[in-house]
């Protein structure tokens, strides 16, 4: 992935004709767009004699010409332009203080001496400057921020830090020092060695010039010289040409192919495997017009992510010459905390993932018309994308987060790796029971965990649940409700285990829906009745087993039977028939039950008969 960002840096060299070095490390001060307002301390140049002119005050121009790129907290910044915190502390602690460090630049002795004398023109008037900063910062708006900057006079016309070589051969070396030093850590700087980017013996290498840590030198075990942080060049050593396009590489993913998922943010990268013109991909990746294509192009029905700006209807466009890394990432103030990497994901696993959504949609089509009602529908539409996993799996829920979880799901589906079906089917039934104990209707989310279950199966990835079914018939599945109406209760149940055959595979998981289906049945009967359900503390908070289950039935019948309205003999019968057929000792865990049961509950709609039609029941709201 390495080489990769690399060949995205070497693009933006090309396009940007060798984009100027000083670009790669200056920082924009002003990139909250706060800091509008710029006080720039001027200096009067008499052929290289320095003296104090005045302090002007100027609106922020093009950011490029303060040379701002950001030091350790404690320290000073790259150069003489710096945040105003307070102005006392920022012009002590930042603006004087970088002039007194002089000396430690690695400067020719020509530049250090005209820094020198700069550096004595400001001090020897270091009480009137910033007399006139605090005077001039009384103009600035309530609301606005302050940057502090130095400007030459000369002829009559202010120079900018990047009109001055010597403050840009400050910046370029202050640029290449990140590559050797981090001040936690220490410095790592190789002599004579191989560049593990371009492969080719350099005079220099370093040790962090990677972008977007994804190792660390400061825990044992990390170092491939041993745990002496100087020979950490030696993993992953970098040349300072490939640092440079490493540095433009990471620059334009971050800004070009930066995008959202379920909450987190993740960057793209492509890496060119056999053929095709990478500038191709880049420009249809990363280009501006982008978005606007994408949402042109792009229908709702194959959005995969849930999310707005989303890329992979595109990449799996492309052919296989392309395989891309993804890189979710936690953004802590400037720096990029990596959350996972999936590497190797092609646009043929694109493909797939998008077909397979494309199959399930296509069947949940059915339940969407069906069981939701009409104001459900104009909210809520049952299809596939990864914020239905996230649903399960959310940032937070009873003071937990499911982060970590949901991201190797994500991972795994992506790469096709096993998922734990037991895993995921305990979440769900977390998520259901949580609407069930508040009161609320359970249906869309337990029709999204069933909508889960059909994709991840889709996808032939349940580790420890695989049956020896048949495959279900491509043209196969419930189409429209005419497939059911007026049919014998007996055809319309085996219909539906027909339509979702890999998970009707045993007669408990049968006699646990059809069970579900009489319970609403009853809660049904009694809300019409009653205005009330009082069954439903009968359900143990569906936390159910096979003892339960089994205990039900009887009382399910006995209060239709108290109520004079057993409609369902037929369908009682056919529960029994499954249970003598389901024996005892079932395998089926709780959590399985569980949502076989609930999801029988909220799917009885498809199940009506006439008597309830005659009867005006209607569903337990």
């Amino acid at each position: 992935m390495i080489e990769a960002v690399s060949k995205i840096g070497e693009y933006v060299q090309q396009v940007n004709g060798g984009e100027d070095l000083l670009d790669t490390f200056i920082e924009n001060p002003n990139s909250n767009n706060k800091y509008n307002f710029v006080l720039i301390v001027v200096l009067n140049d008499q052929n290289g004699d320095y003296s104090f002119s005045h302090v002007e005050h100027q609106e922020f121009k093009d950011f490029e010409n303060y040379l701002y790129k950001r030091g350790y907290s404690a320290a000073t910044d790259a150069t003489p332009t710096s945040r105003i915190t307070e102005i006392d502390r920022t012009f002590k602690n930042k603006f004087l203080r970088w002039f007194d460090k002089c000396d430690d630049y690695e400067l020719s002795e020509k530049d250090t001496e005209e820094l020198k004398r700069m550096s004595m023109a400001i001090s020897d008037k270091s009480e009137t400057i910033l007399a006139e900063l605090k005077d001039k910062l009384s103009l600035k708006k309530a609301d606005e921020y302050a940057i502090i900057t130095l400007g030459i006079k000369n002829n009559g016309e202010i120079k900018y830090l990047r009109d001055i070589p010597v403050f840009r051969n400050i910046l370029l070396l202050k640029g290449k020092d990140r590559y050797i030093t981090k001040k936690s850590q220490g410095t790592s700087l190789g002599k004579d060695a191989l560049c593990s980017v371009c492969k080719e013996r350099k005079k220099e290498v370093y040790g962090f010039a990677i972008p977007w840590a994804f190792h660390t030198f400061d825990k044992p075990g990390f170092i491939a010289g041993g745990f002496e942080v100087s020979e950490s060049w030696k993993d992953t050593p970098v040349c300072f040409d490939c640092a440079i396009r490493l540095e433009l590489g990471k620059k334009y993913i971050e800004e070009r192919l930066n995008f959202s998922f379920c909450g987190f943010r993740y960057l793209l990268v492509p890496k060119l495997a056999l053929g095709g013109d990478f500038q191709d991909i880049l420009r249809i990746l990363g280009g501006k017009d982008q978005k606007r294509k994408q949402n042109l192009s792009g229908e709702v029905r194959k959005n995969i992510i849930a999310d707005e700006g989303e890329i992979f209807d595109l990449v799996q466009e492309m052919k296989d010459f392309i395989s891309n890394s993804l890189i979710f990432y936690k953004k802590d103030q400037a720096s990029y905390r990596i959350l996972l990497l999936i590497e190797g994901v092609l646009p043929s696993r694109l493909r797939i993932l998008f077909k397979a959504k494309e199959n399930i949609d296509n069947r949940f089509k059915v339940y969407n018309d069906l069981l939701l009602s009409e104001a459900q529908r104009e909210k809520i539409h049952l299809e596939f994308n990864f914020g239905v996993v996230r649903r399960f799996f959310p940032q937070e829920s009873t003071n937990r987060t499911f982060d970590k979880i949901f991201l190797e799901i994500v991972n795994k589906t992506f790469v096709g790796d096993p998922i734990n079906y037991y895993l995921v089917i305990n979440f769900i039934m977390r998520r259901i029971r949580e609407e069930f104990f508040k009161g609320h209707q359970t249906k869309i989310v337990t029709l999204n965990g069933f909508l889960l279950l059909h994709y991840l199966e889709e996808l032939n990835i349940f580790r420890n649940y695989k049956e020896d079914i048949n495959e279900m018939d491509e043209k196969g599945g419930l189409k429209s409700f005419e497939n059911l109406e007026g049919l014998p209760m007996g055809q319309k149940v085996e219909k539906f285990f027909e339509a979702n055959k890999p998970f009707f595979t045993s007669d408990a998981k049968k006699a646990t829906f059809l069970e579900g289906l009489l319970a609403q049945k009853l809660l049904n009967i009694q809300w019409r009745d009653k205005n009330a359900t009082p069954f439903r503390t009968k359900l143990h908070g569906l936390k159910m087993n096979e003892a339960l289950v089994k205990k039900l039935l009887p009382e399910i019948q006995n209060k239709l039977e108290e109520y004079g309205k057993n409609y369902y003999r037929d369908l009682e019968s056919i529960i029994a028939q499954h249970f003598i057929l389901a024996g005892v000792n079932w395998k089926e865990t709780d959590d399985e039950l569980s949502f076989y049961f609930v999801l029988g509950m909220d799917m009885q709609k498809l199940f009506k008969n006439e008597k309830e039609d005659e009867q005006q029941i209607g569903e337990e709201t």
